[in-house]
Protein backbone atom coordinates (compact mmCIF):
# COMPACT_ATOMS: atom_id res chain seq x y z
CA UNK A 1 0.00 0.00 0.00
CA UNK A 2 1.23 3.49 -0.86
CA UNK A 3 0.07 6.66 0.88
CA UNK A 4 0.28 10.22 -0.45
CA UNK A 5 -0.44 13.42 1.48
CA UNK A 6 -2.55 15.59 -0.83
CA UNK A 7 -3.12 18.58 1.45
CA UNK A 8 -2.15 19.03 5.04
CA UNK A 9 -3.64 21.88 7.04
CA UNK A 10 -0.33 23.63 7.48
CA UNK A 11 0.55 23.05 3.79
CA UNK A 12 -2.72 24.11 2.16
CA UNK A 13 -2.40 27.52 3.68
CA UNK A 14 1.33 27.86 2.96
CA UNK A 15 0.82 29.51 -0.39
CA UNK A 16 4.52 29.71 -1.18
CA UNK A 17 4.54 25.93 -1.68
CA UNK A 18 1.86 25.92 -4.39
CA UNK A 19 3.45 25.29 -7.77
CA UNK A 20 2.78 26.64 -11.26
CA UNK A 21 5.26 24.10 -12.59
CA UNK A 22 6.25 20.58 -11.54
CA UNK A 23 8.54 17.93 -13.00
CA UNK A 24 5.85 16.89 -15.50
CA UNK A 25 3.47 19.86 -15.88
CA UNK A 26 3.64 23.62 -16.41
CA UNK A 27 0.76 26.08 -16.26
CA UNK A 28 -0.23 29.09 -18.29
CA UNK A 29 -3.15 31.44 -17.72
CA UNK A 30 -5.57 32.02 -20.58
CA UNK A 31 -8.65 34.20 -20.96
CA UNK A 32 -11.70 32.95 -22.81
CA UNK A 33 -14.51 35.22 -23.96
CA UNK A 34 -14.97 38.90 -24.71
CA UNK A 35 -13.68 41.57 -22.32
CA UNK A 36 -16.19 42.12 -19.56
CA UNK A 37 -17.59 38.61 -20.13
CA UNK A 38 -14.48 36.51 -19.84
CA UNK A 39 -13.30 33.59 -17.79
CA UNK A 40 -9.66 33.01 -16.83
CA UNK A 41 -8.24 29.52 -16.57
CA UNK A 42 -5.02 28.07 -15.25
CA UNK A 43 -4.19 25.51 -17.94
CA UNK A 44 -1.67 22.75 -17.24
CA UNK A 45 0.41 21.40 -20.11
CA UNK A 46 2.68 18.38 -20.19
CA UNK A 47 6.38 19.20 -20.08
CA UNK A 48 7.19 16.17 -22.21
CA UNK A 49 6.87 15.69 -25.96
CA UNK A 50 4.31 15.74 -27.39
CA UNK A 51 3.08 18.74 -25.43
CA UNK A 52 -0.61 18.43 -24.62
CA UNK A 53 -3.12 20.02 -22.33
CA UNK A 54 -3.57 17.95 -19.20
CA UNK A 55 -6.34 19.86 -17.42
CA UNK A 56 -7.62 23.36 -16.65
CA UNK A 57 -9.25 25.11 -13.73
CA UNK A 58 -11.26 28.33 -13.75
CA UNK A 59 -9.51 30.92 -11.56
CA UNK A 60 -11.40 34.07 -12.53
CA UNK A 61 -14.54 35.45 -14.12
CA UNK A 62 -16.03 38.82 -15.04
CA UNK A 63 -18.71 40.18 -12.72
CA UNK A 64 -20.29 43.53 -13.51
CA UNK A 65 -17.44 44.30 -15.92
CA UNK A 66 -14.74 43.56 -13.31
CA UNK A 67 -12.46 40.55 -13.52
CA UNK A 68 -12.57 38.75 -10.17
CA UNK A 69 -9.79 36.21 -9.63
CA UNK A 70 -8.83 33.65 -7.05
CA UNK A 71 -5.85 35.04 -5.16
CA UNK A 72 -3.82 31.92 -4.59
CA UNK A 73 -3.75 28.72 -6.60
CA UNK A 74 -1.51 25.98 -7.92
CA UNK A 75 -0.49 22.37 -7.63
CA UNK A 76 0.02 21.25 -4.05
CA UNK A 77 1.38 17.75 -4.75
CA UNK A 78 2.38 15.59 -7.70
CA UNK A 79 2.73 11.79 -7.63
CA UNK A 80 1.44 8.56 -9.10
CA UNK A 81 -1.52 8.40 -6.70
CA UNK A 82 -3.47 5.72 -8.60
CA UNK A 83 -0.48 3.53 -9.51
CA UNK A 84 -0.87 3.59 -13.30
CA UNK A 85 2.61 5.00 -13.99
CA UNK A 86 1.28 8.45 -14.98
CA UNK A 87 1.58 11.51 -12.69
CA UNK A 88 -1.50 12.68 -10.78
CA UNK A 89 -1.94 16.07 -9.10
CA UNK A 90 -3.66 17.74 -6.17
CA UNK A 91 -4.57 21.40 -6.71
CA UNK A 92 -5.61 24.14 -4.28
CA UNK A 93 -7.19 27.52 -4.98
CA UNK A 94 -8.54 30.03 -2.51
CA UNK A 95 -8.96 33.56 -1.24
CA UNK A 96 -10.68 35.22 1.72
CA UNK A 97 -14.13 33.94 0.69
CA UNK A 98 -13.64 30.33 -0.28
CA UNK A 99 -11.33 27.56 -1.25
CA UNK A 100 -11.27 24.62 -3.62
CA UNK A 101 -9.46 21.30 -3.34
CA UNK A 102 -9.17 19.14 -6.47
CA UNK A 103 -7.53 15.87 -7.30
CA UNK A 104 -6.63 15.18 -10.93
CA UNK A 105 -6.31 11.44 -11.56
CA UNK A 106 -4.87 10.14 -14.80
CA UNK A 107 -6.98 7.77 -16.86
CA UNK A 108 -6.79 6.28 -20.33
CA UNK A 109 -8.65 9.27 -21.78
CA UNK A 110 -6.98 12.14 -19.90
CA UNK A 111 -7.51 13.41 -16.38
CA UNK A 112 -10.53 12.98 -14.16
CA UNK A 113 -11.19 15.92 -11.81
CA UNK A 114 -12.29 14.99 -8.30
CA UNK A 115 -13.79 17.77 -6.16
CA UNK A 116 -12.49 16.77 -2.74
CA UNK A 117 -14.76 19.17 -0.82
CA UNK A 118 -17.87 17.72 -2.51
CA UNK A 119 -16.57 14.19 -1.95
CA UNK A 120 -16.12 14.75 1.79
CA UNK A 121 -19.43 16.64 2.12
CA UNK A 122 -21.24 13.69 0.45
CA UNK A 123 -19.56 11.29 2.91
CA UNK A 124 -20.85 13.49 5.76
CA UNK A 125 -24.41 13.30 4.35
CA UNK A 126 -24.19 9.50 4.10
CA UNK A 127 -22.88 9.11 7.64
CA UNK A 128 -25.04 11.64 9.50
CA UNK A 129 -28.05 11.97 7.16
CA UNK A 130 -27.98 15.76 7.48
CA UNK A 131 -26.39 18.69 5.62
CA UNK A 132 -22.61 18.91 6.02
CA UNK A 133 -20.64 21.96 7.06
CA UNK A 134 -19.50 23.98 4.02
CA UNK A 135 -15.83 23.03 3.97
CA UNK A 136 -15.15 25.34 1.01
CA UNK A 137 -16.21 28.48 2.88
CA UNK A 138 -13.42 30.34 4.65
CA UNK A 139 -14.47 30.93 8.25
CA UNK A 140 -17.40 28.52 7.91
CA UNK A 141 -18.45 25.96 10.47
CA UNK A 142 -16.05 23.29 9.24
CA UNK A 143 -12.78 23.01 7.40
CA UNK A 144 -10.98 20.22 5.62
CA UNK A 145 -8.05 18.92 7.55
CA UNK A 146 -5.39 16.54 6.34
CA UNK A 147 -6.29 14.79 3.09
CA UNK A 148 -4.43 11.64 2.16
CA UNK A 149 -4.89 9.11 -0.61
CA UNK A 150 -4.05 5.42 -0.24
CA UNK A 151 -3.40 3.17 -3.22
CA UNK A 152 -3.54 -0.59 -2.85
CA UNK A 153 -4.60 -3.58 -4.94
CA UNK A 154 -8.13 -2.94 -3.65
CA UNK A 155 -8.14 0.54 -5.26
CA UNK A 156 -7.99 4.12 -4.03
CA UNK A 157 -9.13 5.33 -0.64
CA UNK A 158 -9.37 8.97 0.45
CA UNK A 159 -8.69 9.68 4.13
CA UNK A 160 -10.14 13.04 5.12
CA UNK A 161 -10.73 15.05 8.28
CA UNK A 162 -13.35 17.72 8.88
CA UNK A 163 -12.31 19.97 11.73
CA UNK A 164 -14.57 22.48 13.39
CA UNK A 165 -13.74 26.16 13.18
CA UNK A 166 -12.20 28.01 16.10
CA UNK A 167 -15.60 28.93 17.57
CA UNK A 168 -16.55 25.23 17.70
CA UNK A 169 -13.06 24.00 18.57
CA UNK A 170 -14.43 21.91 21.45
CA UNK A 171 -16.29 19.71 18.95
CA UNK A 172 -14.41 16.66 17.72
CA UNK A 173 -12.76 16.30 14.34
CA UNK A 174 -14.57 13.87 12.06
CA UNK A 175 -12.56 11.30 10.10
CA UNK A 176 -13.72 9.74 6.85
CA UNK A 177 -12.40 6.89 4.68
CA UNK A 178 -13.95 7.27 1.24
CA UNK A 179 -13.70 4.66 -1.51
CA UNK A 180 -12.99 5.70 -5.11
CA UNK A 181 -16.51 4.73 -6.18
CA UNK A 182 -17.76 7.61 -3.99
CA UNK A 183 -15.40 10.29 -5.38
CA UNK A 184 -17.30 13.32 -6.77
Amino acid sequence: MKKFALFQIEKCCDFAKLKKQTKTAASKEISVGKPGHEAVYEVFWSRTTPKRELFRIEIGRSFDGQLVRTWTYGIAEEGDFNGDGVPDYSWYGGDDTGQEFYLFLSSGTGYKRIDLAKTVEAAWRRRFNKPPPDVGEVGGDGMLGDLMIEHSTAGLLLNAVIQRNLVDSQKPAYRFRIEEVDFK
